[in-house]
Formats: C-alpha cells, sequence, structure tokens
C-alpha cells in the first residue's frame, strides 16, 4: 500500500473479496454467478433446441419402453387362437364338400327366398333339356332334378324344379296343375322350405345312364374269352365255375329222382363215358385204303 495511493487501492480490494465471497457461494450452492447477456441470450438461444431433443428423446424412449413390454408379453393368447382356427377348418371330406356346395347354393337372407315345385306324372321323353327349356318361360330355374333309377337309367316320372322367387314357383304351381301334356295329366304342387330335404337337390348336375349295356358287354368278353386248357392236344375252353356248379346240382336233381324211381344207373360213368365218346369223336379216324394190284400183261403168243 505505500507505493499506490488510497484511491487506487481500495477497488481492487472490492474486487478481491467480491471474488472470493463468490467462490464460496458457488461451493455451498446458495449464490449463483450472475451471467452477462450475451451468455444469457445464447442460452435463450440453445433452450428451444435441447427442449426438442429432450421431446423426442422421451419420445423414443417410450416407443422403446412399448416394444420391450409388447416383446417381453407371452404370445400364449395368441398361439392357441391360430391353432383353434386351424382346428376349425373343416377336412376336405366328401360330406363337408356337399355341405359347404349347399350352403353356397342357397338363398341370400335379404329378399325375396326361392321356391320348389314337385312336378309329377311326367310323360316318356320329357327329359332334363324339355323341363329346363319348358320352366324358363316362367321365370329363371336355378336346380331341377329328374328322378332317374339306378339299374336301368330310365326316368320315374316326377322331377323336383327350383326357381329364384318364391312368388314364381307358386304362378307355376297354379298353371301347370292338371296340365295335360302328352296323354298325361300334370300333377304340379308348390313344396313349402321347411317340407324339403336339405339333400333334395345332391348330385342334380349328375348325368345318369343305362349301365345295362355296359354289364352286358362285360359279361360277353368275360363268357367268350374264357382260358383254354389243352386236351389231347386240342385247346377246349375251360369251364367256369358256374358251369361246374351248374352241372352239379343237375346231377344232383338227377340222382335223386333215380332213387326215388329205383331205378340203378351211375350218371357218373355214363358221363365220363359220353365225354370219352365226345373226345374220340372230334378226333376223326384216318382210314388205311389199300391200293388195287396191277394186272401182269400176258405175253403175246408167236403164230
Amino acid at each position: 500500500f505505500n507505493s499506490l495511493s488510497l484511491q487506487q487501492a481500495l477497488p481492487r480490494l472490492a474486487g478481491g473479496v467480491a471474488a472470493m465471497v463468490g467462490k464460496k457461494a458457488t461451493k455451498k450452492g446458495k449464490v449463483k454467478p450472475k451471467a452477462s447477456k450475451a451468455s444469457k441470450a445464447s442460452k435463450a438461444s440453445k433452450a428451444p433446441k435441447a427442449q426438442k431433443a429432450e421431446g423426442d428423446g422421451e419420445a423414443k424412449a417410450k416407443v422403446a419402453k412399448v416394444a420391450k413390454a409388447e416383446d417381453s408379453e407371452p404370445k400364449v393368447d395368441q398361439e392357441p387362437s391360430v391353432a383353434a382356427q386351424e382346428k376349425a377348418k373343416p377336412r376336405k371330406t366328401k360330406a363337408n364338400r356337399l355341405k359347404e356346395a349347399m350352403e353356397a347354393e342357397e338363398e341370400p337372407k335379404e329378399g325375396e327366398p326361392k321356391g320348389v315345385v314337385y312336378l309329377g306324372h311326367i310323360p316318356d321323353g320329357f327329359f332334363e333339356q324339355q323341363i329346363k327349356k319348358y320352366f324358363s318361360q316362367f321365370g329363371d330355374v336355378t336346380r331341377f332334378k329328374l328322378a332317374r333309377s339306378r339299374k336301368t337309367g330310365g326316368s320315374k316320372g316326377y322331377a323336383f324344379i327350383e326357381f329364384r322367387q318364391e312368388s314364381v314357383a307358386k304362378i307355376v304351381a297354379q298353371t301347370m296343375n292338371k296340365y295335360i301334356l302328352g296323354n298325361k295329366t300334370l300333377v304340379c304342387t308348390f313344396k313349402p322350405r321347411e317340407e324339403c330335404h336339405p339333400k333334395l337337390f345332391s348330385g342334380w348336375r349328375e348325368e345318369i345312364s343305362d349301365p345295362r349295356p355296359a354289364k352286358r358287354a362285360k359279361h360277353m368278353l368275360g363268357f367268350n374269352d374264357r382260358p383254354s386248357v389243352e386236351v389231347d392236344g386240342q385247346a377246349v375252353p375251360q369251364m367256369t365255375d358256374e358251369q361246374v356248379k351248374r352241372r352239379d346240382s343237375q346231377k344232383k336233381k338227377m340222382k335223386a329222382k333215380l332213387k326215388q324211381l329205383e331205378v340203378d344207373y351211375d350218371i357218373d360213368e355214363v358221363l365220363e363215358g359220353a365225354a370219352d365218346d365226345e373226345a374220340e369223336a372230334e378226333e376223326p379216324e384216318v382210314k388205311q385204303t389199300k391200293l388195287p394190284k396191277k394186272k401182269k400183261r400176258r405175253a403175246a403168243s408167236s403164230t
């Protein structure tokens, strides 16, 4: 203090004391140092960016927590639902396919339902094509089925026709009942949905033909093309099981009749002898023919 004046020393002492007090306050956390205007402005400009960054970080953290929670949750509820759906699916069997087709062909819930008509006393020659062509003039025919025999494929004389609208079916029943067609009086009645069997139109697209020609051809082929057996150098067709059974039954009947008449006659021996005779008759006998002897010429007598 000797070299400096009192006026110059006082400000320096005041600044040193203030600096010491500020350091102690910052250490204790009671008093914070005042920031300058420039530092305040820079902090103010950086504050929105920091808030946005903090908001983005919080949002990301929430999303990460939700994802972790979903991953950590057990998937026991989902797996049984998938398994239950797989079990609920019906197997691809003929019955299930028929059921699906019937459900698909059922009328919609909204609007007018479909109507079914029974047609009886159908004349011969009035078949599926004629039925569809004739009754389509009343309305849209969705399905129809003519009853046919499985053995012969012939018509049984009655059919069921389904129209898209129930009102059209009722009009057809009133119009075509007791209508004369082909020297026959038709019987046409409306059938309510409750009286119709669920499988009434099952297989209505199937064409039933007469199986008798095919069976006949198969039987003839099996009878004519029998395996042959060589007997005495000749190919003889082998007897079928039915032929053997028929012959045995005939033998038994003949033996019973002969026994009843008290006739001592051996059928087996006769049949075996007849078979041998037939075999001998089939083999033609070759007769040896003797050639005539040549006559010797007489020598001419010399005169």
